[in-house]
């Protein structure tokens, strides 16, 4: 795990205590001056060698947050200061993965982010300098006013913010599929050699986060082959589907499975701890957060350092219900894209604010750049099927002959409705949140429901700053 904070101007002592703010991320902390005037620091933690994710020297610093595909056998970091030193801010284009980072070549110092905001980074305003950091906490306590770092940007002193990338180009960049069966194999290779890729640069034992659906059963079916024995891990409310789905998975693949069950009083007991960590209100994001703050605290204790997921299938292969709905092929493709490059306000966000919570990295196969464009060169009646129109049916395809028919066939729930969480916190709020509060809260900041309210008040605490309320992805 790791964390980065960089500065525009010179306070060394505020720079320490953004990086404690980000303990939980790593415990090393390292601190660089650069030669025109920034700050650059960073934590590192277990997961990752320091020497992958900063340096130092002569030629110039790289401090990063991510997980790169690097087919050099050097550090992450020492090869970004290469290839800024050779390649200018074109450097960029050839960073595979996911990261925020901050690299300077021995003249000037550039942070970015990556296309689909993988990785997170805000940044605020002390005064007339910028302070950069992987988590909103980081710097709400400083600064007068605070925004999201928008994906596949980078900011220098002299030109300010600046695109480089964008979703839409990787997607574009793709050719469209014609051959339904060699669309089904290449589905299946994708994801296999998305995994593979990680392996090669992972220094650790992975293990998966199951759940008992399609997604994370995917990931876990094309891990088995590399790896052999790996940990699972699953919770749920007791009467939940996802705990009992994912046995199957586990006794099928012959995994070391690991669950946990919770009751809504611990629910209530983390819900603070979920909100300062995920740094968001957003009632689907909280929902769904709570059972994967719990999930990774079980992982945790259990010696898990590293940890695949399955979001982003959802995206890339029509998923969600709703989207039987709407319409025409151009429309629902249009969905696809747009709640894709929403994900880093969203599930990506949960995942990243969740694990790091309890020091755990991780990594999302499904959005690998080459399943990204295989996966939008897709026609759409091969994700929604048929007449009944089958949610993800080509991903159900292409694990069907490795995953059991209850499960590749299982209907898509949220993870928490899966879990059996999905209606006990509205519940509560419904009982608990005065109308009279419902009410300030809707005048104030267009706050929705009682649910949405509830967690509102526990996120204004920490995040009141100006601009906190506008980093919240809501539905």
């Amino acid at each position: 795990m790791s964390a980065i904070v960089i500065f525009t101007g010179n306070n060394r002592e505020l720079l320490g205590e953004s990086l404690d703010l980000m303990a939980h991320r790593g415990e090393e902390k390292t601190i660089y001056e650069t030669v025109d005037g920034y700050q650059m620091a960073s934590v590192a933690g277990r997961a990752f060698s320091a020497s992958k994710l900063r340096h130092s020297s002569s030629e110039g610093i790289a401090v990063i947050d991510g997980f790169l595909l690097s087919p050099s056998g050097s550090g992450w970091s020492e090869e970004t200061v290469q290839l800024y030193r050779e390649l200018g801010k074109r450097f960029l284009e050839r960073l595979e993965g996911s990261f925020s980072l901050a690299v300077n070549d021995g003249k000037e110092t550039i942070v970015a982010r990556d296309p689909i905001g993988l990785k997170p980074l805000y940044y605020g305003l002390i005064g007339r300098e910028t302070i950069f950091a992987s988590e909103l906490k980081a710097i709400a306590p400083y600064c007068d006013e605070v925004a999201l770092f928008p994906p596949g940007h980078y900011f220098t002193r002299e030109e300010g913010f600046k695109e480089y990338s964008t979703c839409r180009e990787i997607i574009d960049s793709g050719e469209i599929a014609t051959d339904k069966e060699k669309a089904i194999e290449d589905v299946r290779e994708t994801l296999e050699d998305s995994i593979r890729k990680r392996l090669e640069v992972l220094n650790c034992e992975p293990s998966i986060f199951l759940s008992g659906g399609l997604d994370s059963s995917c990931i876990a079916a094309s891990l088995k082959p590399f790896v052999g024995s790996f940990k699972t891990f699953t919770v749920g409310k007791s009467d939940g589907e996802d705990p009992g789905c994912a046995r199957v998975v586990a006794d099928h693949l012959g995994t070391e499975h690991l669950e946990y069950f919770y009751d809504l009083d611990e629910m209530l007991e983390v819900l603070p701890d979920v909100i300062y960590h995920l740094e968001s209100f957003d009632p689907l994001l909280v929902r769904s957060s709570i059972p994967n703050f719990i999930l990774s605290k079980l992982a945790s204790e259990n010696g898990c350092e590293f940890v695949f997921m399955g979001e982003g299938a959802d995206e890339l292969f029509a998923g969600y219900d709703y989207m039987k709905k709407i319409g025409a092929g151009e429309e629902i493709e249009a969905e696809l894209l747009h709640i894709t490059e929403n994900g880093h306000r969203s599930g990506f966000q949960r995942d990243d604010r969740m694990a790091l919570a309890h020091g755990i990295e991780y990594d999302v196969p499904f959005m690998d750049q080459e399943m990204l464009k295989l996966a939008f060169s897709i026609p759409i009646e091969w994700k929604l099927h048929g007449k009944d129109k089958t949610e993800k049916w080509i991903l159900r395809k292409a694990f069907e002959d490795q995953l059991p028919h209850e499960i590749v066939w299982r209907k898509k729930k949220k993870f928490s409705i899966g879990a059996g969480s999905y209606d006990l916190m509205e519940r509560y709020a419904q009982e608990t949140v005065s109308q009279e509060q419902f009410e300030r809260d809707r005048e104030k900041a267009g706050i929705r429901t009682k649910e949405e309210s509830l967690y509102f008040n526990i996120f204004k605490e920490v995040y009141h700053c100006e601009g906190a309320i506008e980093t919240v992805y809501r539905n």
